[in-house]
């Protein structure tokens, strides 16, 4: 049985990117130790030589377009997706990746409970 997963990223500045979230989904290890464990080293993994104090990059954009050419099973989404069991939110804003448990779609990533991962 597939671990599905969705990933809601944040813009830094979602009136200039004209959307409020961009949307990924992942249709196999999506739980903590598979989908989790590969955004938090790809977001760890991003530190740009030109940002003061190695901060990482946050860009919602590059995010999405460098998940999805990563040959990892990312695929654009819609976030309407059912039967889904873990919701990713990387928000951009405050620089954050966090983990919510979505029963099998029963819940939507704004009322579901945090997983630490």
């Amino acid at each position: 049985m597939a671990t599905r997963a969705t990933i809601r990223i944040i813009p830094e500045s979602p009136r200039e990117q004209n959307e409020e979230y961009i949307y990924l989904y992942h249709h196999w290890d999506g739980g903590p130790k598979g989908v989790g464990r590969e955004l938090e080293h790809f977001l760890m993994s991003r530190n740009d030589s030109n940002v003061p104090d190695g901060e990482v990059k946050w860009d919602a954009g590059q995010i999405a377009h460098d998940l999805l050419n990563s040959h990892s099973g990312y695929i654009e989404s819609n976030g309407q997706e059912g039967d889904v069991e873990y919701g990713y939110v990387i928000n951009c804003i405050k620089r954050t990746l966090t983990c919510y448990d979505l029963d099998y779609g029963r819940r939507s990533i704004d009322n579901a409970n945090v997983v630490k991962m």
